[in-house]
Order: C-alpha cells, then structure tokens, then sequence
C-alpha cells in the first residue's frame, strides 16, 4: 500500500490502531507467534551507520556495543514517535534512552581520557577535564553534567520523589544533543 496524502496516512494509520487493538483484545498477554507484527524496515538504523559517527573509538568492541545501544534507541523514538504512549509509560521509555545516552557518554570519556590526567575520575570530572583542556566548551559541559545527572535516576533507592513528572520529549532530545555535542568534539562524524 502507497500512501499518498495526509487524508489516507490518517485513514491507514486508524484502521492500523484498530487491527492491533483487536490482536490484543484477542490475546491478552498471551503469546502467539501468529500475532508477531513486522517492524518497520528501514527505521532501525544499521550498526555499520552508528559505528562510522564514532570511528574516533579504535577499540572495536566498545564501537560495536555502543552501536548495539544506538539501535534499542531507535526502537524507543519510533515508539515515541509512531505510538500515542502517554503518561507514566511514555516517561519511562524517555528515561530509559536518557539512561542509555548518559552510558555512552560516560563509556566514550573514560576511553578518550584513559591513561590521560583525570582520566580515571567521575564521569564530572572527567568532562571538567575536557573543558579545561578546550576539547569542549562551558555549555556542553553543563549540557553533559545535566544528562549525567538525569542518568543517574537509574538508581531507584536514591531517588526521594516519584518518578512521574520528571520526563518530556525535550529532555530526550536535550539527552541526543549532548551526545551528538561530546561526539563531534571528540572528532566523530556530525
């Protein structure tokens, strides 16, 4: 099926609701492997794609893994962006990318810094580091100590609030600049 205007994606993307409504009202949380619904090709980038943007990285292992991660991203902003997720759920999964951007960058500033002064720090330090030595600029820094900070609500027993209300699509985005920012710094590909 070719969609050729806004009129018929409004009119597919309903009867599309619809259908996996009644696969669920269907099965409930019963598994079948008959309901298995096809992901849609080409929104999941390759990890050949996210390992060129961090070529800087020689180790191939940690390039790879930080791949691997990049693709559970891509899974979590088709669903931010194809699914009308809302509330608690939706806040969840923003969380979880944040969480996800703030180890790729605390994995990519320990391999930068390794062996280096400061290398061996906390992931503050070590982008107090970066800035000192002009490889990033006061911005970013903050930029990374706030994703940082946001990443570390992973730690569920050092939380004193709920957790609802603490997460939006800007906060994602913010999280994605950041480490695009630190990224491109460190001699990645824009």
């Amino acid at each position: 099926m070719i969609i050729k205007n806004d009129e018929e994606l409004a009119c597919v993307t309903k009867k599309v609701s619809e259908l996996l409504q009644a696969i669920h009202n269907y099965l409930g949380d019963r598994n079948c492997e008959e309901a298995k619904i096809k992901f849609p090709r080409g929104y999941i980038r390759k990890c050949v794609n996210h390992r060129k943007r961090y070529s800087f990285i020689k180790d191939k292992t940690l390039r790879s893994n930080i791949a691997y991660a990049l693709l559970t991203t891509d899974i979590f902003r088709w669903l931010l962006n194809r699914t009308d997720l809302a509330i608690v759920a939706k806040e969840m999964l923003i969380k979880q990318g944040i969480v996800i951007f703030g180890a790729i960058a605390e994995a990519i500033t320990k391999y930068y810094l390794r062996g280096k002064p400061g290398g061996g720090k906390s992931f503050k330090k070590r982008v107090e580091v970066l800035q000192n030595n002009g490889i990033i600029d006061e911005s970013l820094r903050r930029e990374l100590e706030w994703l940082w900070d946001c990443r570390n609500r992973i730690h569920l027993m050092l939380l004193n609030d709920k957790e609802y209300g603490h997460y939006e699509i800007i906060d994602y985005n913010r999280a994605v600049k950041a480490l695009n920012g630190l990224r491109i710094a460190l001699g990645g590909k824009p």
